[in-house]
C-alpha cells in the first residue's frame, strides 16, 4: 500500500494537498489498528515510531497557508 501510495503521489497531477490528506487519514488509521493485532514486539516498536513520526509531520499541515487555502475551495 505504502508503495502505491508513493507511485500515485509522485506523478505531477496527482499531488494535491485535497488528495494527500485523506491519504496520510488512511494511513494514521491503518497504523493505528495495527496496535492491537498480535505481533513481534520489534515490529510493534516500529509501527508506533511510524505513526508519531505521521503525527508529527500532519500537525504541520494545519499551520501551513496552503492547506488552508486548499481545504477552504
Amino acid at each position: 500500500m505504502y508503495k502505491d501510495a508513493t507511485i500515485f503521489f509522485s506523478q505531477d497531477n496527482a499531488v494535491t494537498i485535497p488528495n494527500v490528506v485523506p491519504t496520510m487519514d488512511r494511513i494514521d488509521a491503518m497504523l493505528s489498528s495495527s496496535a492491537t493485532t498480535p505481533l513481534v514486539p520489534a515490529i510493534k516498536h516500529s509501527l508506533t515510531f511510524a505513526r508519531r513520526l505521521m503525527d508529527k509531520y500532519y500537525s504541520k499541515t494545519d499551520l501551513s497557508n496552503v492547506y488552508r487555502i486548499a481545504m477552504s475551495m
